[in-house]
């Protein structure tokens, strides 16, 4: 039974502003969230502002999160009946859902004295991860690639929606920088027209580019499909898809190639889940990605990465833009992999004492 929810605002130093077509940001916002049984078990997630995406501000993370402490106390801790209920007081909420879910994931691990991947799947212990070369100038998109390749990264993201010549630009520096032998993808933010992500898309062809991600408005589904039809390239919906209702329209409309879930965007592990299964229902390959995230939430979307079979992508890569992470295990990046610090029950992540609620 929940005993307590309490939650704590994290401010946080960024490395280096974030840019993408729909907007950018220099520093982090969210919260901490921890749950308490009444047998003393405490578990940890985490809720961060993306407004431009979902609509999640500071505020209306703060109010969710004050109003569900007060509800949740004295509920079964069970993840399936809790987000019933939170769906049902507030159907809209995402950030503030995805922090209790996987707070309460982390305890039923705990309980199990199991870490969640052995919990639910254990598919694989690591996985490639993309890091992003965001809106920027070709300049700064080639010394970034050229830091990020000496790290020793494999897959790399290239932000687009600044034109069709200045992003054919930055993407044919990138490929340069990088080599023939290391994966691509294109992100668009929806920044295109149906007409110019067609164009870009042939203009995009000798660059082997894996797939291309939400090209035009999350609302166009017809659009997807039309562009899907008229591509050489592979065609992935991120913003079109909130739910595991969004995933089955995409994919009994055939719109789309492959889905971008992210947990901060969908609502937690559970709700995450359910969508990977749909997508595997449908044969379709899943990408776990992420926003501005800290080590907490990262490490609960490469669980659910490294949980099922139908993820075939990450883009884990929030965590290592904040200066200060509040927690220390979890995930861990190594020569273009992430994977697991440890075997630790739940989510393996432990909060530093500073951060502390």
């Amino acid at each position: 039974m929940i005993k307590s929810v309490k939650f704590k605002k994290m401010n946080l130093e960024m490395k280096k502003p974030f840019k993408i077509a729909l907007g950018s940001t220099d520093f982090y916002e969210g919260f901490l969230v921890s749950i308490e049984t009444d047998d003393g078990i405490i578990g940890y997630g985490e809720a961060t502002t993306t407004p431009f995406i979902t609509g999640d501000t500071i505020g209306s993370i703060e109010s969710e999160l004050a109003f569900f402490s007060k509800k949740l106390v004295g509920e079964d801790e069970s993840p399936e009946t809790v987000n019933t209920k939170m769906k049902a007081w507030m159907r809209s909420s995402k950030a503030s859902r995805n922090a209790i879910d996987c707070a309460l994931w982390d305890i039923i691990g705990k309980r199990a004295n199991m870490n969640l991947v052995k919990l639910l799947g254990n598919h694989k212990k690591s996985i490639l991860t993309s890091y992003t070369v965001d809106l920027v100038d070709s300049e700064t998109a080639k010394t970034q690639a050229k830091e990020l390749l000496s790290q020793g990264l494999k897959v790399f993201k290239i932000k687009v929606g600044s034109g069709i010549e200045e992003d054919l630009k930055r993407v044919k520096v990138v490929r340069e920088i990088v080599g023939e032998d290391k994966m691509i993808y294109i992100d668009f933010n929806q920044a295109y027209s149906v007409k110019n992500a067609v164009k870009i898309s042939r203009l995009l062809e000798p660059y082997n580019i894996e797939f291309m991600e939400q090209p035009i408005a999350s609302t166009d589904i017809s659009g997807l499909r039309f562009i899907r039809d008229h591509s050489e390239i592979p065609v992935y919906a991120d913003e079109t898809i909130f739910t595991p209702q969004d995933v089955s329209e995409v994919m009994r409309r055939e719109a789309v190639d492959g889905i971008n879930i992210k947990l901060m965007k969908s609502g937690g592990i559970s709700d995450a889940m359910q969508m990977a299964n749909t997508a595997k229902s449908f044969g379709v390959p899943v990408m776990i990605g992420c926003m501005v995230e800290t080590r907490i939430a990262n490490t609960s979307g490469l669980i659910v990465a490294l949980s099922n079979s139908a993820v075939k992508y990450a883009d884990l890569d929030g965590y290592n833009n904040i200066k200060e992470d509040p927690v220390t295990e979890g995930i861990l990046m190594s020569k273009g992999e992430v994977r697991l610090s440890s075997d630790l029950p739940g989510t393996g992540i432990s909060v530093k004492e500073k951060f502390r609620i």
